[in-house]
């Protein structure tokens, strides 16, 4: 089958090659604004269908997930990007979504955005660090700062995640942060983020919020509350960016 690529299925094909796996709804919202469903699942079948893509999904009731196929890569590395193919997804695939969600948020969120990589990516630059955050992004405000996200489904236990807390805290070198963004499931596991929380002395300022406002309301809201409860009330990514005082003394 022949089928025309326009530069917004360019535009699929590179983030899906930099995403791996993509959920159809993600795609909505990068891509498909004011668009409706069937319209969008359309589109991504015809690019299936030609192989431009590839799809997955679990069974038949759940939501397909896209990556690079193999004409996709061709067409990309017609144009100077360099791509891979992606087969079959990751297990456990609800990480990798959960990562690609906030990579969703912060690119429709209307910030400024300098640039956003998931942890493999940033494997990818060939990383040195001891430690290898789930996604950094970083947004011009107007100097740059940067975050490191940790995404946490809640299967590995709160000590394993303030150990990384702890390592951001003794600094990245050469690479300064402004915060560490946790972003988990459920408000138990807030909950205990925060009591276990109270007997760490980190100073580097560290923020909590539910995936579920993240992907309704986006970084741009004010979603997130300090995870030490030094300051009360919820704040947005450029609140904590901008902010001097939530270093801890």
């Amino acid at each position: 089958m022949t089928v025309r690529i326009g530069e917004r299925d360019v535009a699929i094909l590179a983030k899906c090659a930099k995403a791996r796996w993509l959920s159809t709804g993600q795609l909505a919202r990068l891509f498909f604004g004011g668009v409706t469903a069937d319209a969008v699942r359309k589109s991504l079948r015809r690019l299936t269908e030609t192989g431009h893509l590839t799809a997955w999904r679990e069974n038949r009731m759940s939501e397909a997930f896209h990556a690079l196929g193999p004409k996709g890569k061709a067409v990309l590395e017609a144009r100077g990007i360099a791509a891979e193919v992606s087969r079959t997804p990751p297990k456990p695939l609800l990480h990798m979504e959960g990562i690609n969600d906030v990579r969703v948020a912060v690119e429709t969120s209307g910030l400024a955005v300098a640039f956003f990589f998931a942890a493999w990516e940033v494997g990818e630059f060939g990383c040195a660090y001891d430690v290898i955050p789930d996604a950094v992004f970083a947004l011009k405000m107007p100097a740059r700062r940067a975050f490191a996200v940790e995404f946490d489904r809640g299967t590995e236990t709160v000590e394993t995640v303030f150990r990384k807390v702890r390592r951001y805290d003794e600094g990245l070198t050469g690479f300064p942060l402004a915060a560490v963004l946790v972003v988990t499931e459920t408000a138990g596991r807030l909950q205990d983020l925060g009591r276990h929380a109270k007997g760490e002395a980190v100073r580097i300022p560290v923020f909590k919020a539910l995936l579920g406002d993240v992907r309704s309301s986006g970084f741009g809201a004010p979603v997130f509350a300090g995870l030490f409860g030094a300051s009360g009330g919820r704040f947005s990514v450029t609140d904590i960016g901008t902010e001097g005082s939530f270093r801890r003394p």
